[in-house]
């Protein structure tokens, strides 16, 4: 087993680049026209996972479960009709069951824009810089740092007034410390979102990515299936559940790995 102090079974070899959305299920650029809403988002999510190889080694995985939990603000405005700025600042926890020593605190902030180029075959262009930093029960003490700079475009079909489909590319180019970890990732994903009612809903997300090392000459092709389900209580709370599939295949043999990540919680927000 490949020891490791980083989140989801993340070895030293293959830190998470910025995370935007949801920690636990990796990047995700998944953005859709709204109706104008409240600019300010306070969140809190609490869950537990599976994953069935924690170390993310080749060969005699080991699982384990852990408690994920997060809190943090969103900012989003339109400033034009077309152009809309988001900011968000979050503060992750993961708590193993079993390997205690993989225990850490995640901090992520991080802003980007969005523009929709209706002229241009309706598609969206995104850019965004983000902040992420790794440290052990003492918030002080971090142990990585990652910086990253997302851009890419994306195009979206609305199959009804609630359901879409959407496909994309982004480009992720990463600077961390200690450089050992630092990758760029190039990827293409597409994804679905389906309303069963008001209340419960659905979304299938999948991305194909080539991960490209800044040392010893490492290149990855990473795949990742996502499905995940929600049920809205009210305005300010939802039940979440949701089961990740991850195939990683390197020209350095060693880091090949699969892994499976399973589980759900509560999800809370106030809008204002």
């Amino acid at each position: 087993m490949q020891q490791s102090s980083l989140p989801l079974g993340v070895g030293a070899g293959d830190l998470p680049v910025s995370t935007s959305g949801d920690l636990d299920l990796g990047v995700q650029v998944i953005m859709k026209r709204k109706e104008k809403e409240q600019d300010f988002r306070f969140f809190a999510d609490a869950a537990e996972f599976y994953t069935d190889n924690v170390g993310l080694a080749k060969n005699h995985q080991v699982g384990d479960s852990y408690f994920f939990g997060d809190v943090g603000f969103t900012y989003q405005h339109n400033l034009t009709d077309a152009l809309s700025i988001e900011a968000t600042v979050r503060q992750g926890f993961f708590r193993y069951s079993t390997f205690n020593n993989l225990d850490l605190d995640d901090f992520n902030g991080g802003t980007g824009l969005t523009y929709d180029w209706r002229k241009l075959w309706d598609l969206t262009f995104f850019t965004r810089y983000n902040y992420e930093r790794f440290s052990n029960d003492d918030i002080g003490n971090s142990f990585f740092q990652n910086d990253t700079l997302t851009f890419g475009a994306q195009k979206t079909w609305m199959s009804s007034q609630r359901d879409y489909l959407y496909a994309g590319y982004s480009t992720i180019i990463g600077w961390t410390a200690p450089k050992a970890s630092q990758r760029d990732e190039h990827g293409l994903y597409f994804g679905t979102h389906y309303n069963f009612s008001h209340e419960f809903s659905a979304d299938f997300y999948y991305r194909i990515a080539v991960f490209d090392y800044a040392v010893d000459g490492r290149t990855d092709l990473n795949q990742t299936m996502v499905a995940s389900f929600a049920y809205i209580i009210n305005d300010y709370a939802k039940i979440t559940a949701s089961a990740s599939f991850a195939v990683d295949n390197s020209n350095q043999s060693v880091f090949d790995y699969n892994l499976f990540t399973g589980g759900g919680g509560v999800a809370l927000q106030i809008k204002f």
